[in-house]
């Protein structure tokens, strides 16, 4: 059995293309292969057409075209296992480059048109590449017998030898490096990369199948039937093999990608519970894993093990929070030293979470030593420079850049150029040189990138459409009875903290459900401008994440929800409430105030959240009642 490619099995019609219409460059390239093949094969008819007729070209015809429909794809590559390149090299052979020329024509035309998506430029490629290395490697096969045969004297041997060589290795070059530019113009993938996947298959493929072709037509008069019916058992007998084994083998590989698929998955779920409990959205974790994969392709990492290894860590790095208490990880304040030295635990406490897992590549280290300084006074184990895995030294510089320029809930997001600032800053001390260098010189193309990324969600990719009216929100999308309550009940809340914290301001958001937004039901006059003009995403700033997680926070910066507004208007503190009306989510109460509140005072806020709760909860029975009545009476 001979290891071959089909002539279309690698062709156009089996890429993914970056886009549905092909760009110019594919076309040029598409257009000058098919003139160059259109040629052969005019020449190919002419010749055909005044030749005596030939029952070996009928034959052989059918054969290749009907043996290309059984071929079997080799597990993990491009290249098949079929008969079809013996019918054509003997066709070559016994009659000439001619009749081969239009049989491989006519069948990567048939191939192309059964595409589910037949595309035009597709079509042209499939039907002239062929005919073009077919036909030039039948010229050099009769020229170097000639020439050899009249060197050597000896026409049936070395003649032979040399020009079935130099057959399989013309055809091999055209089949081949046609196939792999028309494939990487198309998906914008590296020629090389693609020709060095199926190269050594191919090569094997077209040497044997032009070696058996040449020794089916020894005498040059026809098809020697002696050695057909000793290679053809063989040949189905290991066809048949061949087949069996290859099914298993994929049924295995598919297995494997299953495996995979569910792994990736419960990977990410435990990334997202860890983000969760560190109350940052889950935009953070893809975000920093895309940062880290780009930056690591920069720095020339290309073991696979490696990647896979950091694609992981870069997800699971702080799996060892979910043992950080949340008052701890959380906390709007300065930490203590006993609570640093609770959050420094983390490193170790994931590593050895992660180290039950048995990861197949090495994840542990990255996540154990992410937090190592190239001076040596990182922790947990004190790792300095080239000690410490690059996974670690890559994900440690992408992580503190994407923490620096993100809104947490005691501080507010720094701009891209001032957490540059701090990575030069510690660059050499906490952070590998090259790496921070490299980060930088990537970061114009990693924006462009998150630009990307969230153009696609506001398109609604994500299932989150844009944003829009806030009035349109309100009326559009939420409960008109829960926000008439919540207005009501706001103006008496707003009374009650003006009088507890002279010149404070506060909010009662209610959620826009099917928008996924908080919109002001009620706000003083000072802040209701600022909020009716940006509506805050549940899960971003203060009260999104009050909203996201269900918990109260005190003493929070006031900018994370008001932005520039907060110093203009001289607040700096904000506390933020959950507010539940009959077990669901109702609303979020938001104070800000001009300094930290006390514990008393925060505790007052909390139970002014729970009487907006009471109200809404009234609110909502008194309808429900209203409408039974209301139904009663029609029914009657």
């Amino acid at each position: 059995m001979t290891m071959a490619t089909d002539p279309q099995s690698t062709a156009m019609d089996q890429t993914t293309p970056t886009s549905t219409t092909a760009d110019a460059n594919t076309w040029l390239f598409v257009v000058v292969v098919a003139v160059a093949g259109a040629l052969a094969l005019m020449r190919a008819a002419a010749i055909t057409l005044t030749a005596p007729l030939n029952g070996y070209v009928i034959v052989l015809g059918v054969l290749t075209i009907v043996a290309g429909r059984f071929c079997i794809k080799i597990p993990g590559r491009s290249a098949t296992v079929s008969f079809s390149d013996i019918f054509v090299f003997t066709s070559l052979v016994l009659v000439g480059p001619a009749p081969a020329t239009l049989t491989v024509a006519i069948d990567g035309l048939w191939v192309s048109v059964r595409q589910r998506d037949p595309r035009a430029h597709r079509t042209l490629f499939n039907v002239a590449e062929p005919a073009l290395s077919t036909w030039a490697a039948g010229q050099v096969f009769f020229l170097v017998v000639s020439h050899v045969s009249t060197l050597t004297g000896t026409p049936d041997l070395m003649g032979r030898v040399a020009g079935t060589i130099a057959m399989a290795g013309t055809y091999f070059l055209l089949n081949s490096v046609l196939t792999a530019s028309a494939v990487a113009i198309e998906s914008r993938q590296s020629v090389s990369e693609i020709w060095r996947q199926n190269a050594a298959y191919l090569a094997v493929n077209d040497y044997a199948a032009a070696s058996l072709a040449t020794l089916l037509v020894r005498n040059g008069s026809g098809i020697d039937l002696e050695v057909v019916s000793l290679v053809a058992p063989l040949l189905l007998l290991s066809y048949a093999a061949y087949k069996s084994a290859a099914t298993r083998v994929e049924e295995a590989h598919q297995h494997v990608h299953e495996v995979e698929h569910l792994y990736s998955a419960t990977i990410e779920t435990l990334a997202i519970a860890v983000d969760a409990k560190d109350q940052v959205t889950h935009g953070h974790i893809r975000r920093v894993q895309r940062h880290t994969v780009m930056l690591a392709d920069r720095l020339g990492m290309t073991d696979g093990t490696e990647l896979k290894a950091l694609r992981a860590a870069s997800l699971l790095h702080d799996v060892g929070k979910l043992a950080v208490p949340d008052y701890v990880l959380n906390k709007p304040g300065r930490l203590t030293g006993s609570e640093f030295d609770r959050i420094k635990q983390h490193a170790n406490t994931g590593a050895s979470i992660l180290t039950t897992v048995e990861f197949p590549y090495p994840v542990v280290p990255i996540v154990r030593h992410h937090h190592e300084q190239w001076s040596g006074r990182g922790y947990p184990d004190g790792l300095a420079g080239d000690a410490i895995p690059i996974g670690a030294r890559i994900l440690a510089v992408v992580d503190c850049f994407d923490a620096l320029t993100s809104d947490r809930p005691y501080r507010r997001k720094m701009t891209d150029v001032q957490a540059t600032a701090i990575l030069l800053e510690q660059r050499g001390i906490m952070y590998d040189a090259r790496v921070v260098d490299a980060f930088i010189e990537l970061l114009p193309e990693l924006r462009r990138g998150d630009m990307d990324v969230q153009q696609r969600f506001q398109e609604g990719a994500s299932g989150v459409p844009p944003l829009p009216s806030p009035d349109r929100i309100a009326v559009a999308d939420d409960d008109r009875v829960t926000t008439h309550a919540l207005r009501r009940a706001g103006r008496s809340a707003a009374v009650d903290v003006a009088r507890l914290i002279p010149q404070g301001e506060c909010c009662v958001f209610v959620p826009a459900m099917s928008c996924e937004w908080l919109v002001p039901a009620y706000a003083t006059p000072a802040i209701g401008e600022v909020l009716a003009r940006e509506p805050v995403r549940i899960g971003e700033g203060l009260s999104g994440w009050v909203a996201a997680t269900r918990h109260t926070i005190v003493n929070s910066h006031a900018d994370l929800d008001l932005g520039d507004a907060a110093q203009r208007l001289g607040l700096t503190s904000c506390t933020s409430t959950p507010v539940f009306a009959l077990g669901d989510l109702a609303a979020v109460f938001t104070v800000y105030a001009r300094r930290p509140l006390s514990a008393a005072e925060s505790s007052t806020i909390g139970r002014l959240g729970q009487e907006l709760g009471l109200n809404v909860a009234r609110a909502r029975e008194a309808s429900v009642d209203l409408s039974e009545r209301a139904a009663a009476v029609s029914v009657a």
